[in-house]
């Protein structure tokens, strides 16, 4: 700990007597996730601190070279559950105005706020706009289409955080589960439910053993931080848990 902040205090002296270049950073992203939300909101140069890869991206820990990129930041853009939150908040000296806090999820309501939040700080809202109009669109055309092919008319068993996007496309939820692993005690509660698929979290699945108490129930695993499988955008992460959700009746 103490080697790392030596190394810290020596960054900071460093980015103090170096003049930013033209194209420095302008918003910094705590991972994938946020990173996606800045771009909807129309932010051109996004640096994403957390690599997409990791199994949990949330418990990212800062490195000595992240420091210089978070000081010539305009806006640092987090949501409050990763690991380096305290640092960003009290370890770096940074001004209140550069850090943004906001909520992350698949709900067309989280969806609108947070990325205007982020262009109004960036005066993008024209693009932001436009941006969310293609969202908006998605969502209410793969809600249709489920409700036509009548895919959402079963309930779901779904990961804690993947609640959000089962409802958004009309599913009841007959129960929730996650993120902790789960026990005998909520095995024998699913298995209890009315289900006709079940829902987990690609990046903490947790609820495989759940196809041991609901045989022939149909197990698919949703993304939320983009990446994986050739995802970058919101709209890409939508497109892919749409199909995927739609494969489960194949």
């Amino acid at each position: 700990m103490k080697i790392f902040n030596i190394i810290i205090a020596s960054i900071f002296l460093f980015a103090g007597c170096v003049q930013p270049a033209k194209n420095n950073i302008t918003v910094v992203a705590t991972n994938s996730w946020t990173g996606a939300f800045a771009r909807a909101a129309g932010a051109k140069n996004v640096i994403i601190l957390a690599p997409f890869e990791m199994e949990h991206p949330s418990e990212y820990e800062l490195r000595a070279t992240d420091i210089p990129l978070i000081m010539n930041a305009r806006l640092i853009i987090y949501a409050g559950y990763e690991t380096m939150v305290k640092r960003l908040q009290s370890g770096m000296d940074l001004k209140k105005e550069v850090l943004l806090k906001i909520e992350t999820d698949y709900s067309m309501a989280t969806i609108e706020r947070s990325v205007m939040e982020i262009a109004q700080r960036l005066g993008t809202e024209k693009v932001a706009l436009q941006n969310l109009d293609s969202i908006r669109h998605l969502m209410i055309e793969s809600r249709s289409q489920m409700d036509k092919s009548g895919i959402n008319s079963t309930p779901v068993l779904v990961n804690f955080f993947q609640q959000s996007i089962a409802k958004e496309m009309g599913f009841e939820v007959a129960g929730v589960f996650g993120p902790a692993a789960l026990e005998a005690g909520d095995l024998n509660r699913m298995a209890k439910a009315r289900s006709g698929l079940i829902l987990d979290n690609e990046h903490n699945p947790v609820g495989l053993p759940l196809k041991t108490v609901k045989t022939g129930t149909a197990y698919k695993k949703l993304l939320n931080f983009p990446g994986l499988h050739q995802t970058v955008t919101l709209l890409d992460v939508i497109k892919y848990n749409v199909h995927l959700i739609n494969s489960s009746a194949e």
